[in-house]
């Protein structure tokens, strides 16, 4: 199991490599070598989560290579197979599969098509080794590499000064959580004197009551460490504060969209803190902090994609908000129903966004839903695949977003936090707003583009329609299928993250997927959903009134809260200010001036003096010489 499991890994990577070595070759031979690696992975994915469920096989971690070995610590590759991996592992790849396939036809009038899948492929294998990663030193080079490709995939029109600024936002704005992330490994190796997973986890207790000072004042160690790695964690998978840099990746092509925020990157952070659950279980007051957090994100970005009209940037700011709510279930303690909502947004959020791909295609580039009208019956697949991923976005009973959602609302408000509850009930209103909003207009709504009589009669090509058909069925019955081994602890009994809160959930308030379905139609959630749908009806599709924001309202949106301003130009400013103070201090004064120039000097005049001693007279060397071995018999008698 543990060579397939590398293999998963491996193949992403062979592909990549293989790619930048045909580099100019035909298209053709780029298409077969970045489909067919990410294929083979995504079925040997599918074979050993099969094979784990089936044959009772128990967690596994083991160390392929070590790099240094120093009494009891050591840097090393290794894999950590277990139920969680695995599931992850089949949702990435399967994912990265419809978007390579669906990028066939999308990317074929690009020039750099090859380079489009040499970064898709490194992509891919970025994030599988954070999947498989059994220690943290392992963690962290995933988490670095994954930052790095989404940077060359969002900026990959590097003749788009857009594109180049959003690339350069999200580098940055990863770059301040990735400082948060490097003190909490570097406090857990101090504390731990490991890197590895279950020793970490085994040890966790020893430094449970321990302190840590920081500017004369203690804290907890381990709550230190569980929110330095959050903060890493909050702009990966874009949490308030650090959330702003994730619209403006749509700079990249759509694919790549999908890429980012359905299965890769943005989850990251959902994984890492789900991986290591066991050490947040202690840390109730970072387990608050999360909780608020993830709530906050949920309703307020929701919020923000009222006033968006940028089909893309709307579902990505869903995206943010739909993070929050797997986050809020992290803060919660609901692990498993974190990942759960993760699974399956992960699928209807790639349908989005490969829907909104075709709807620009056709539509030649427009992304304005203010200009684009009238798709449904020019584009009637896509128009039932967007019909089927917005509701489960919305969370409609029998959807897999249904059973996600409902399950992380009603557990935060079955354990009594309130406001967090709260905030969740009103993002369920603005989620179903903004996203009737795209529908409503897009397929219904007029049109002022001229398409030609051709574009009105045919549908995209089938090699993006396809992934479209795909998708539809993990989006609309994943959920059903996944809810009740989730919810009695099943699907995740052999790995890391705990399910036993979500056991008693589990037992306390449903029994079957069937009871919690029709319980649903009972709870203030189904009241909350059904008023929106009404209200969004009347609105976008009837228009039957009008409502104007106030203009402050949509100046605090549109600035979202103060963060879009502090993004764009303060955080550029500290860091271009400390760069340059670095630059000239140690570039510029301590290493040029003072290493490379004092010690150039220094030789120089070295040279200069031991040159006299050089006249070219036998007896001037011979002198020399002796007087050296008088020197070296001194030093040898002197030591002995």
């Amino acid at each position: 199991m543990i060579y397939l499991a590398l293999l998963i890994l491996i193949l992403p990577l062979l592909g990549t490599l293989l790619l930048l070595y045909i580099q100019s070759s035909s298209r053709k031979l780029s298409i077969f070598v970045s489909n067919i690696s990410i294929l083979l992975s995504f079925l040997i994915s599918i074979y050993l989560l099969y094979l784990y469920f089936t044959s009772s096989y128990e967690p596994l971690s083991r160390d392929i290579l070590i790099f240094a070995n120093v009494q009891t610590f050591s840097l090393a590759f290794g894999l950590y197979i277990d139920s969680l991996s695995l599931i992850m592992s089949a949702v990435v790849t399967s994912v990265s599969l419809l978007v390579h396939y669906y990028s066939i036809s999308y990317m074929k009038d690009e020039t750099s098509y090859n380079r489009f899948f040499v970064y898709t492929n490194f992509f891919t294998f970025s994030m599988l080794l954070i999947v498989f990663s059994n220690n943290f030193f392992q963690l962290f080079i995933g988490w670095e590499l994954v930052g790095l490709s989404s940077y060359l995939l969002i900026g990959f029109w590097i003749k788009k000064d857009s594109a180049v600024k959003a690339n350069y936002k999200a580098f940055l704005v990863n770059r301040v959580g990735d400082v948060g992330l490097i003190l909490g490994l570097c406090l857990i190796l101090i504390s731990y004197n490991t890197t590895d997973y279950n020793q970490v986890f085994n040890l966790k207790g020893l430094i449970s009551n321990s302190e840590t000072n920081i500017f004369g004042f203690s804290f907890n160690t381990l709550s230190v460490i569980c929110l330095l790695l959050f903060i890493g964690a909050m702009a990966k998978s874009a949490q308030v504060p650090l959330h702003f840099w994730l619209p403006d990746s749509m700079e990249g092509p759509t694919p790549i969209s999908a890429l980012i925020h359905a299965a890769t990157m943005v989850t990251a952070g959902i994984y890492m803190v789900a991986r290591l659950s066991p050490l947040y279980e202690l840390t109730e007051d970072v387990s608050l902090f999360i909780l608020y957090i993830g709530s906050i994100t949920a309703f307020f970005l929701g919020l923000v994609a009222l006033i968006q009209n940028d089909i893309k940037r709307i579902i990505a700011y869903s995206t943010i908000s739909q993070l929050g709510y797997m986050t809020a279930a992290l803060g919660a303690s609901l692990y498993s129903l974190a990942i759960f909502h993760l699974i399956t947004h992960a699928f209807f959020k790639a349908l989005l966004f490969l829907c909104a791909g075709s709807i620009i295609i056709k539509c030649h580039h427009e992304q304005d839903i203010r200009k684009i009208g009238g798709l449904k019956k020019i584009m009637p697949i896509t128009y039932l695949a967007f019909l089927y991923a917005s509701l489960s976005l919305i969370g409609f009973p029998l959807t897999s977003g249904f059973y996600s959602k409902e399950s992380i609302i009603d557990g935060i408000g079955y354990y009594g936090h309130t406001i967090p509850y709260a905030m969740l009930l009103l993002s369920i209103f603005t989620t179903t707003l903004y996203t009737s909003k795209i529908f409503f207009k897009v397929f219904f709504g007029d049109s002022t583009l001229h398409l030609s009589k051709n574009e009105t009669q045919i549908e995209n090509d089938y090699e993006m329609l396809a992934p479209l058909v795909i998708l539809v069925a993990p989006s609309v019955f994943l959920g059903l299928f996944l809810f009740d081994p989730l919810m009695s602890g099943k699907l995740f009994e052999s790995s890391t993250i705990s399910g036993e809160l979500v056991s008693n959930f589990y037992y306390d308030y449903v029994i079957n997927s069937l009871e919690f379905f029709l319980h649903s139609f009972f709870t203030i959630n189904f009241l909350i959903l059904v008023s929106a749908i009404i209200f969004s009806y009347f609105y976008y599709y009837r228009r039957s009134f009008t409502i104007k924001i106030p203009e402050i309202i949509q100046t605090i949106l549109k600035k979202e809260y103060g963060f879009n301003p502090l993004a764009s130009n303060y955080i550029p400013k500290i860091q271009s200010t400390f760069t340059t103070y670095l630059w000239k201090s140690i570039d510029i004064s301590t290493i040029d001036n003072g290493v490379i120039n004092r010690t150039s000097e220094l030789f120089s005049k070295l040279s200069y003096k031991v040159r006299k001693f050089h006249t070219g007279y036998i007896y001037h060397n011979s002198l020399t010489i002796i007087s050296a071995l008088i020197l070296l018999l001194i030093l040898i008698r002197y030591k002995y």
